[in-house]
């Protein structure tokens, strides 16, 4: 039992990092999920596995550069996402371009292949993270974002014409949005990968909707599935049976 503490103080700073990221990006999955964007989030994680792909290729593996190149790819994506008609369809291509894309790299660079399995299926118990690091400050940075801006994202989210007539700053409050979401999920996808990332994204807010009653229980419930999921996972990973 002491050597079981001993290993979980060791991995502290990772399991708090994971559960950070792990209840943010369930609070945005909340929003992703009822403005009907599940795809959306899908494909955006696949585009940051693309940009950590291209990191790693040109060896300048960063999460400043992963942020960077998911930002610059995102432009694209809402621009297909503004015009509504085969957006299915649009994702689709974007996904499968995407997803091509990091394959070919994954054949020209002789390291990609590990880092970027690791990208997918997530590698954060080897992973140098330490209390205080850049790393750290950019997740706690982007939830204090989240939480000062949520009331003004809900209210766009679900009453886009009445958050105009109020003359509210449409724009920034959008772009804030997307910038939130793509800077855990890259942070996310890097650290723990993009199917941890997609899965904390949707299965705690699909798992709510089936009896939730208001939008607090939501975000409450979201928060807390993914938490729990998060330390379990760990813990089996520390402590197999």
């Amino acid at each position: 039992m002491e050597s079981h503490l001993q290993s979980l103080k060791f991995f502290l700073p990772q399991l708090t990092l994971g559960i950070i990221l792990g209840a943010v990006i369930s609070f945005l999955g909340v929003i992703i999920v009822l403005r009907k964007m599940a795809f959306f989030g899908v494909t955006l994680s696949q585009i940051v596995s693309s940009s950590v792909a291209i990191s790693l290729f040109l060896d300048l593996r960063s999460d400043f550069l992963i942020i960077f190149l998911s930002s610059v790819f995102l432009v694209p994506l809402l621009l297909f996402s503004r015009k509504e008609a085969y957006l299915d369809s649009k994702l689709g291509i974007i996904f499968v371009s995407f997803t091509a894309f990091s394959q070919l790299l994954l054949s020209l660079g002789g390291n990609v292949k590990n880092h970027l399995m690791s990208a997918y299926f997530g590698d954060i118990l080897t992973s140098q993270v330490k209390i205080f690091s850049t790393t750290f400050t950019i997740v706690i940075l982007c939830f204090i974002w989240f939480v000062i801006f949520y009331e003004k994202i809900l209210f766009f989210s679900f009453d886009e014409n009445e958050f105009r007539i109020r003359k509210l700053s449409v724009n920034f409050t959008e772009i804030s949005f997307y910038l939130i979401l793509t800077i855990a999920i890259s942070v996310s996808v890097n650290l723990l990968g993009s199917f941890y990332s997609i899965a904390h994204l949707l299965i705690p807010v699909f798992t709510a909707l089936s009896f939730a009653r208001s939008m607090r229980f939501l975000f409450v419930f979201s928060g807390i599935f993914s938490i729990f999921a998060t330390f379990s996972g760990f813990f089996l990973s520390l402590f197999p049976f």
